[in-house]
């Protein structure tokens, strides 16, 4: 919060008038100066590259069966001692984030997605590496061959006149970033509160975490960051998250196969949490399963 009274951008909280907020014609997700992005836009511009994201993540749903064998595989080789980032998290997250782009991704582009600034930084601009790594990335996404997947799909919808040359080389990014980032933090935050409580419920979870704290809106008294953290995990309205529907199925599957792999009982150790003041998330966390203390 201090982070964000420092750049002058007030704090909203609490359910009803978060989702009030959410739900304003008054208020704007375009900070102005016409930026690309399906996160920074409204109208006509963000109805149109919404849509296009959309029916690509309609090709997740229900998740394929590749998918879904990769992450059983993924929970399967864990052993008696992971990282629930860098062994669970982390390759469940590039699977699906894989399969979104019709991409096969390997680590280094990871870290490099791992180091790119959602939403360009626009709540504090103060991240240049990382508004670099994103352009980089953008670069790099034009120039990589696809299968069928959201890249070849944004490069069709360019060639159909249903994106510009900005607005596809920005939301391939967006839609990258978007897959991969907010999955890592809640697979590893929701696989820790499993280690530490029990099974739980994935829509509880998911509630209960929040690894997108806030999201920053724009009106007459300035910008504003309005909380997510309240019970409204995927937003509201016009800018409610697209991919919710993949998010629960991915968290189904993973989550499930982990429980059953954490029983009866497991410790965990060396917890570290990144500082990111939007997104919550682990930046490590060693389980150990029972009978290998």
């Amino acid at each position: 919060m201090d982070d964000f009274e420092r750049h002058g951008i007030g704090v909203l909280s609490g359910r009803d008038a978060c989702a009030r907020a959410l739900r304003s014609p008054e208020l704007t997700s375009d900070p102005g100066g016409g930026s690309p992005s399906v996160l920074l836009r409204d109208g006509d511009g963000h109805t149109r590259v919404r849509g296009v994201l959309r029916e690509i993540i309609a090709g997740l749903e229900p998740l394929p069966a590749p998918v879904l064998a990769g992450i059983e595989a993924v929970v399967a080789g864990l052993g008696s001692s992971f990282d629930l980032v860098r062994d669970f998290a982390r390759p469940v997250a590039g699977l699906v984030t894989s399969a979104a782009l019709g991409v096969e991704l390997d680590d280094a582009f990871l870290d490099r997605l791992e180091a790119t600034t959602a939403n360009l930084d626009v709540f504090g601009g103060a991240d240049r590496a990382g508004q670099a790594a994103a352009f980089r990335l953008a670069v790099q996404l034009s120039r990589t061959p696809a299968g069928p997947g959201g890249l070849t799909a944004l490069r069709e919808a360019h060639a159909a006149g249903r994106l510009d040359e900005d607005e596809l080389a920005i939301n391939a990014v967006v839609l990258a970033h978007a897959a991969y980032e907010n999955s890592l933090n809640f697979l590893a935050c929701a696989g820790l509160e499993l280690a530490k409580s029990g099974p739980r419920g994935v829509r509880e979870l998911v509630t209960a975490v929040c690894p997108a704290r806030y999201v920053l809106r724009f009106g007459p008294d300035g910008p504003l960051a309005v909380s997510l953290a309240d019970g409204l995990p995927f937003g509201l309205g016009r800018h409610a998250c697209p991919g919710s529907g993949v998010a629960l199925a991915e968290g189904e599957v993973a989550l499930t196969a982990l429980a059953q792999h954490l029983e009866p009982g497991c410790e965990v150790g060396d917890v570290e949490w990144k500082t990111h003041p939007v997104f919550h998330g682990l930046a490590k966390a060693v389980v150990t399963r029972s009978g290998n203390r």
